[in-house]
C-alpha cells in the first residue's frame, strides 16, 4: 500500500509550516524523515492521518485521496505509532494491543474470537509473546514501543507512521525497536518514521526525505541523498560520513 503526497502546503495562522511538500512513501518500504524540531514532520503526519486539513495539495492512500476516505477506512489503511504512550489505566499488554483492533468491529462490539487472534499474531510478530499477561506501564521503554507497534499491527493497516519511536529509548532499545520494525518492511509493510539520527537512515531506511524550512531539501536513497552538507543544513553541525569495510556509511560529527 502506498502513500503519495503531493505539492502539500499546511499553515498555522500565518505561520507556513508545510510548503509544497511531494513525495512517495513505496509499499514494502521503509521512508524516514529527517529534519529539526518544528520543521513540519508531525504535522505532516498529521496530514496523511486526516487529523489536520491540508491547506493545498492531495495526499493519497492507495489511491484514493484521503479526504475521500472516511475515519473508519483510514484507520483499516494507516496505523499510527506515538513517541511515547502512557495510559492512565495500567492495562495488560495483550489489551493494550487488542485495542488495536477497534477499527474491525462495530461501536458497541466486543472483541471476538478473531480479534483475540490478531492480537495474538501481532505480539508474536514483534517477538513479545511473554509479556502478554504484565502490566504496559511496568515495562521497559523499548517494550513499550513495540506493544504500540504489535497494537498497530492488529490494525491490519498496510501502512504505519511513526513519530519518532526511539525518541526516548536507550540505544540497545534503539537498534531492537528498529530491527523489528525492518522485518515489517521486509513483510511487506510501508513504514514511514520520522528521526533525528543519520544512522537510523543509513542503516534501515530505504529511502529518506529531508525536510528544511517545510519544504523537501532531499529525497532519495539514504547513500545518495544524505550527504554532509545536508546533515550540517538540517542540524547546524559538521559531521564526516565514512563508509566501513562492509559498505555501511556511518555519521562522526567534527568537534573542533
Amino acid at each position: 500500500m502506498s502513500v503519495v503526497v503531493e505539492n502539500l502546503s499546511f499553515s498555522y495562522g500565518k505561520r507556513r509550516v508545510l510548503d509544497g511538500v511531494s513525495f512517495e512513501a513505496r509499499e514494502g518500504e521503509m521512508l524516514c524523515v529527517l529534519g529539526p524540531n518544528g520543521v513540519g514532520k508531525s504535522t505532516l503526519f498529521n496530514c496523511i492521518l486526516g487529523l489536520a486539513p491540508a491547506e493545498s495539495g492531495e495526499i493519497r492512500v492507495d489511491g484514493e485521496a484521503v479526504g475521500n476516505i472516511g475515519v473508519r477506512e483510514l484507520a483499516r489503511r494507516i496505523a499510527f505509532v506515538p513517541q511515547s504512550h502512557a495510559p492512565t489505566f495500567n492495562y495488560s499488554v495483550f489489551d493494550m494491543v487488542l485495542m488495536g483492533t477497534t477499527a474491525h468491529v462495530g461501536g458497541i462490539s466486543a472483541p471476538g474470537a478473531e480479534q483475540m487472534l490478531l492480537a495474538e499474531n501481532a505480539l508474536e510478530r514483534v517477538g513479545i509473546s511473554h509479556l502478554r499477561e504484565r502490566g504496559y506501564m511496568q515495562i521497559s521503554g523499548g517494550e513499550r514501543q513495540l506493544t504500540l507497534i504489535a497494537r498497530a499491527l492488529a490494525q491490519q493497516s498496510g501502512v504505519i507512521i511513526m513519530d519518532e519511536p526511539t525518541a526516548n529509548l536507550d540505544y540497545g532499545n534503539q537498534l531492537r525497536v528498529l530491527m523489528r520494525v525492518k522485518e515489517l518492511v521486509r513483510e511487506g509493510m510501508t513504514v514511514i518514521q520520522s528521526t533525528h539520527n543519520p544512522d537510523h537512515a543509513f542503516l534501515f531506511a530505504d529511502r529518506v526525505l529531508a525536510l528544511i524550512d517545510g519544504r523537501v531539501a532531499a529525497d532519495g536513497p539514504p547513500a545518495e541523498a544524505v550527504t554532509e552538507s545536508l546533515i550540517e543544513s538540517l542540524y547546524g553541525v559538521r559531521v564526516k560520513l565514512t563508509r566501513g569495510d562492509d559498505g555501511a556509511i556511518h555519521c562522526h560529527p567534527i568537534l573542533n
